[in-house]
């Protein structure tokens, strides 16, 4: 930790004398004319994020998802247009992120309204960065996200999925699965603001305020966002309410003519009704909008004894500097997520009181908080010129996280502790254990550009990841440790064809460390596991006008050092879990997307994927990876009027352990699809009003599953729903 902190004083110390005249970066857009430099230096290419919002009514402008000339690798941008009058304002990231190819999202209760079982390319949640700014973000044990603690649609300019490792200056613990990038909205140049009030079903309400102040010219130019968001509903799932309040500053600071000091904070207060899966005997007898929560205080399954309160901040200060000879560009950030909750024993009912209490409700009590702390530094320099033209980045990623776990059983109907019938010889503390992670990942790549067309980008990137768990773990003391290291290379070549064409390639070696419960057994003396790494083939075409915009891709990925457990005896102690390296995936598809005007500012809008991942040793398919996906439908966007009519198709996929031979009819899961609906008018920047329906057409598939032979357990869509918002400009 003492490293990391002298770190990022060491980069901050250097770039506070940059504020002599500098020498401008050649390039085709300069960093002022992108929506945020910083935010987006390590999201995507300035090209892409101007070309998207740079005027109504073309095919850049209202596409789902387009990718870049500049690509390196499979990609798609969802921007601002689509966020602000298409997604609902209520949209969490992965309701946003849905509609690019290979990716998929639950949302049993409605989009935004605690997301579940995100997918891209058949990667889970955990599998794959998100980051924000630049900067990686999740639980630092099992590498997760919360999604609906951690910036709601109205605080994103654009998001990005990027479906590959990236280059060797992509940071991050799950790069092995790509990256979700998401961007904050910039301070504008002049002062103003909005106020948006929407309502919709189910007790919908969302409100946002953002103002600007614009450049104050006593500070040289000082630029300030502040968004306020609340959002609240009862649920489209039966007493299943969430509400949440988000609070975010933005702070731009020039300093002489080549720099700008980034200040950020973000801080969420959400508490929600946490809901399960349902059984098909609660489904006949309550319906499809049942989670598993009633109004019964008798009940384990009493909607005020299942609660999650959590509150996140998320706090940056970055430097972006060009002294001519040499750019630099350094975050440092912390970021924290504290979980109260409190739940009953057994939430599917199935579990009589009596059988774990003598009288009264049984439940528990548990308490997770984690922070990390960490410091990107990048520096880049440009040398040699004609044939030796090239780019030399540099930097290092490090981090520190702390996260700490506490659960105890007590009566819900009283507020007592106690501990539950089969486990009083224990007591009734069930966890209560601290878990601290490290990871450095240094970092070297060169952009070398042997024509002008040609873009070689070359990189080598050295991972140490280490973790330490120490205490109770379900009543049994652990002190554990893990170390693990990787050395990953990477080669990317894009070729500019002409001004509207490029191709690109990429070979890539992906990493992941594993998650927290390898150390949680006695056996881990005996594990014996490496990280999970993949190496990713990939190639594509990007094609971009005015009136068409379109890209392919084709992608091969081998998954390695899959880790899997079984039961061995260890010191002597039979049925010890102990965790190996067992085999690997493959995964592989083709990716497209397209996006044509009819007329001025009419365009049909499609991509989709063909996707496998497939058990090296079996040939079977793991689970919730779907075999397909598709979006389709029509944008608009012309004068006053705007509006869209989108579907979403996901693939079968199954549930559970995946693809099995054991005849289990509720392992595979139907494919699925919805039809959303947007018609709004604009007044300038004055007013808008827009009305959506999502869902159109009531379907009920059922979307995940426990995948168990008996009893089973599923989510499915949420049924038709509306959302109407006026939006008023100043």
């Amino acid at each position: 930790m003492r490293r990391l902190l002298m770190l990022s004083a060491s980069v901050l110390a250097l770039a506070a004398p940059l504020i002599a005249p500098s020498v401008a970066r050649a390039a085709d857009v300069t960093a002022a004319d992108t929506p945020d430099a910083t935010a987006n230096a390590d999201a995507t290419t300035p090209e892409l994020v101007i070309s998207a919002n740079r005027e109504r009514g073309t095919a850049t402008n209202l596409a789902v998802g387009q990718a870049s000339l500049s690509a390196v690798q499979p990609q798609s941008l969802l921007n601002s247009h689509f966020i602000q009058d298409v997604a609902s304002p209520i949209s969490d990231y992965l309701a946003i992120a849905q509609f690019a190819p290979s990716a998929s999202s639950s949302s049993p209760n409605g989009m935004g309204l605690s997301s579940k079982n995100a997918t891209v390319r058949g990667f889970q949640d955990g599998e794959y960065n998100v980051t924000f700014d630049g900067i990686p973000f999740g639980d630092p044990n099992a590498f997760g996200h919360a999604t609906t603690s951690f910036f709601p649609a109205p605080t994103l300019d654009h998001v990005v999925v990027d479906r590959g490792p990236g280059t060797a200056s992509t940071v991050g613990n799950a790069t092995f699965g790509g990256t979700m990038a998401l961007s904050s909205n910039s301070p504008a140049e002049s002062f103003g603001g909005k106020a948006m009030v929407g309502f919709g079903s189910g007790g919908g309400f969302e409100g946002n305020g953002a103002v600007n102040t614009g450049a104050i010219a006593d500070t040289q130019g000082t630029r300030v966002l502040l968004d306020y968001d609340h959002t609240q509903s009862d649920g489209l799932l039966n007493y299943a309410g969430l509400n949440r309040d988000n609070a975010l500053v933005k702070v731009q600071q020039p300093v002489g003519a080549g720099t700008t000091v980034t200040l950020f904070a973000d801080y969420s207060d959400l508490t929600w009704n946490n809901f399960t899966q349902q059984t098909r005997a609660a489904t006949a007898k309550f319906g499809k909008s049942f989670a598993n929560l009633n109004d019964d205080p008798n009940s384990q399954q009493y909607r005020d004894y299942n609660v999650d309160h959590r509150k996140a901040d998320f706090e940056y200060i970055g430097v972006q500097s060009d002294l001519g000879f040499l750019r630099l560009d350094n975050k440092a950030y912390t970021y924290a997520l504290d979980d109260k909750a409190i739940a009953g024993a057994d939430q599917t009912g199935a579990t009589p009181n009596a059988a774990l209490l003598s009288s009264g409700v049984p439940g528990a009590h548990n308490q997770g908080y984690y922070r990390a702390w960490g410091d990107i530094a990048k520096l880049e320099k440009d040398v040699g010129e004609g044939f030796l033209t090239t780019t030399i980045r540099t930097g290092i990623w490090a981090e520190h996280a702390r996260d700490t776990q506490f659960q105890q059983s007590y009566n819900l109907a009283t507020g007592v502790i106690t501990a539950l019938t089969p486990y009083r010889k224990f007591g009734s503390v069930i966890n209560n254990y601290i878990t601290e992670s490290d990871t450095t990942q240094p970092f070297v790549e060169l952009e070398w550009h042997p024509l002008p067309d040609l873009t070689i980008i070359p990189g080598f990137k050295h991972i140490d990841f280490s973790r330490t768990f120490q205490g109770a773990l379900n009543f049994a003391p652990y002190t554990n440790r893990g170390d693990y290291s990787a050395d990953l290379g990477s080669t990317m070549v894009n070729y500019r064809l002409n001004d509207q064409m490029a191709v690109y390639a990429q070979w890539a070696m992906g990493f992941q460390a594993p998650q927290v419960s390898v150390l949680e057994s006695t056996g881990s003396s005996a594990n014996r596991v490496s990280p999970q790494q993949t190496i990713n083939y990939q190639t594509g075409f990007v094609y971009k006008t005015d009136r068409l915009v379109a890209d392919i891709d084709g992608y091969y990925i081998n998954f390695r050092n899959k880790v899997s457990s079984d039961l061995e005896t260890v010191n002597g102690i039979a049925n010890t879990t102990v965790y190996f390296n067992q085999g690997g995936v493959i995964y592989k598809g083709i990716e497209a997307e397209v996006t044509y005007t009819l007329i001025e500012g009419l365009a049909v809008t499609a991509n989709g994927s063909l996707n496998s991942a497939a058990v090296k040793a079996t040939g079977l398919q793991i689970a919730n990876a779907p075999s397909s996906t598709l979006a389709y439908g029509l944008m608009y966007d012309k004068d006053n009027w705007f509006g869209s009519f989108l579907t979403k198709y996901v693939g079968t996929r199954y549930a559970g352990t995946g693809q099995r031979a054991d005849n289990n009819p509720n392992v595979k899961l139907p494919d699925y699809q919805f039809s959303d609906v947007v018609v709004g008018y604009k007044m300038g920047d004055r007013l808008k009003v827009s009305f959506m329906i999502n869902n159109l057409f009531n379907n009920r598939t059922a979307t995940e599953g426990s995948g168990n032979l008996t009893n089973p357990t599923f989510y499915y869509l949420p049924g038709r729903n509306y959302m109407g918002t006026v939006t008023v400009g100043f």
